[in-house]
């Protein structure tokens, strides 16, 4: 990577050019098999994986809010056939790296003076590359071992770009609705993740807040970080894809995932309002002591009480079977437009919303529960699939982010086909009302 295209032509035409590509490639497909020419053929797995690969490829080039969006993809939703989420999932923190020369010019321009003036060694070739910046190795002159992150060129100018064609393609597929609310809160959040002073404030925030044996976060040494050049303590863990290349065993399967359930659900336990809003796997590593590191802090997200307090009521009443105040509920957060909800639209959302709040709650209600369950992934894709053809957007624009957390959740725990304790999940749940009261 020698640079990252800043003009707003320039991405929307890479995105443009993504989208012929992908068309040609299935034109070529349709017609390859057509022809009695077995040479010709082609599976549409390979189609799949194909223009997946070609996808990426042109949207590896943005980075920023267009790769954020590719990241957004790779959940086990159904709504993309699976060779798409297997592509889309190395997006998450492996993509073509910037070059040795770029990484010296952002360095100095950042710090003011080159890598190996400020530490005892660093590498060149980043480990890890992603959306917003890449990780190099390095080493100061303590001799402690570092994961130095450094932000790519013209991403904070890309990102505004890339919301208002995200918009133009929205208004196209969407029926009348005003996106402005829901991109701004996408866009404050972007913005957010392109300071590095911000993300090293949050790591100190959640390692002072979470005090689990099971999670582990890096240092963080503002000492040698700024806005564009983020140093951590250096994690050794594998990734969720290279970790299930590993096969491991049920018990490690297991254990990996009741350590992230437990984690999202302390943020509850505790009545703690700030969450980690980017589940994905490129944000988690698997340490072979059975701890999960959590090792990305840019994406943060503070709910207001109230919305939360919903949240947590609307699957507080249907667990207590209080459907009533669970339609009720609905209303208040925007979802319906009265209690009745007699017209067609209308009707098709509340039967959506009660499909998952039936869903969740079946994993609740469970001692243990199982999410290798095929039956499990089948129902949750088919409400993704419904929900596409809704073709609206309702609620408020704070789901943006907390849908992003429970559905990366759970898309994280079918990929580990993990079974989960829930019992101290429920607690917290039912719980939250009198923890906030207090």
């Amino acid at each position: 990577m020698n640079n990252l295209p800043g003009s707003p032509w320039k991405r929307s035409g890479i995105i443009a050019r993504a989208g012929v590509k992908t068309g040609g490639n299935y034109i070529r497909h349709h017609v390859g098999n057509a022809l009695p020419i077995k040479s010709l053929h082609q599976d549409k797995e390979t189609l799949n994986r194909k223009n997946a690969l070609s996808l990426i490829k042109e949207l590896s080039q943005l980075r920023g809010a267009a790769l954020k969006m590719a990241q957004g993809l790779s959940m086990d939703t159904g709504v993309l056939p699976e060779e798409f989420s297997e592509v889309m999932n190395a997006a998450q923190y492996r993509v073509p790296a910037m070059n040795r020369s770029l990484v010296r010019t952002q360095f100095k321009s950042a710090v003011g003076s080159e890598p190996e003036e400020f530490f005892k060694r660093f590498e060149y070739e980043a480990f890890a590359a992603a959306t917003i910046g890449q990780v190099h190795r390095a080493e100061d002159k303590q001799g402690r071992a570092l994961a130095v992150k450094i932000q790519y060129p013209n991403v904070q100018k890309s990102i505004e770009s890339d919301l208002s064609l995200l918009k133009t393609i929205a208004a196209s597929f969407l029926r009348k609705f005003d996106l402005n609310e829901h991109l701004d809160e996408m866009k404050l959040r972007l913005i957010e993740e392109t300071d590095y002073l911000r993300e090293g404030e949050n790591l100190v925030h959640f390692s002072k807040t979470f005090h689990s044996p099971w999670i582990v976060f890096p240092k963080y040494f503002k000492e040698y970080s700024n806005s564009k050049v983020l140093s951590m303590s250096l994690l050794e863990g594998t990734h969720l894809d290279e970790l299930l290349k590993e096969n491991p065993d049920q018990s490690r399967r297991d254990s990996f995932g009741q350590v992230l359930w437990d984690f999202f659900h302390l943020h509850i336990e505790q009545n703690v309002h700030t969450f980690h809003a980017d589940i994905h796997p490129g944000n988690f590593l698997f340490l072979p002591d059975g701890r999960v590191g959590v090792i990305d802090f840019g994406c943060v997200k503070t709910f207001p009480e109230d919305f939360l307090d919903g949240c947590i009521r609307l699957v507080q009443n249907y667990l207590s079977g209080n459907h009533s105040g669970f339609t009720d509920e609905l209303v208040k957060m925007e979802f319906l437009k009265n209690s009745d909800a007699e017209e067609a639209t209308e009707k098709m959302i509340k039967e959506l919303l009660t499909e998952f709040a039936e869903l969740l709650s079946d994993v609740y209600r469970k001692p243990v529960f199982d999410f290798s369950d095929i039956s499990f992934r089948e129902k949750l894709n088919a409400m993704f699939k419904k929900g596409m053809e809704i073709r609206e957007i309702r609620g408020s624009r704070h789901f943006v982010f907390f849908n992003r957390i429970v559905f990366g959740l759970l898309s994280i725990l079918m990929k580990l086909g993990s079974r989960i304790e829930t019992g101290k999940g429920q607690q917290a749940v039912m719980g939250w009302k009198i923890k906030a009261a207090a």
